[in-house]
């Protein structure tokens, strides 16, 4: 008996954190220090990591951890970068909400709301 498969062998499911879950535009991609607490954001083409007191949350990571549902891109122009996704076991919403006020200043009005700095 033979057995085919649609994959190449490797696993390209949802728990992939190499799959694009948030896509964030060339502004804002980059290392950001918020000016009051010292948190790091990173952006990556995709990816959204969060440092703060040495944890790291990678929101890639945790879609693959606990959601079915694929962050939805609400706006991403050259001074706005708005994305809702599910977040743990509950679902609870979350929206981050990114505006570019210069070339090295972002503010974040949704989750992990502050003003930040490029670095």
């Amino acid at each position: 008996m033979v057995a085919c498969s649609s994959t190449d062998g490797n696993d390209s499911g949802k728990n992939s954190v190499t799959d694009n879950y948030f896509n964030p535009p060339t502004w804002i991609q980059g290392t950001w220090k918020e000016d009051t607490t010292g948190a790091i954001l990173i952006f990556t083409t995709n990816d959204i990591k969060y440092s703060f007191n040495n944890n790291t949350t990678s929101f890639s990571r945790e879609i693959t951890k606990f959601s079915y549902d694929y962050p939805q891109q609400i706006s991403s122009t050259s001074n706005l970068y708005i994305v809702d996704f599910t977040q743990g076991l509950k679902g609870t919403l979350v929206r981050f909400n990114f505006v570019n006020e210069s070339g090295t200043k972002i503010k974040s009005q949704g989750y992990l709301a502050g003003n930040y700095t490029k670095q």
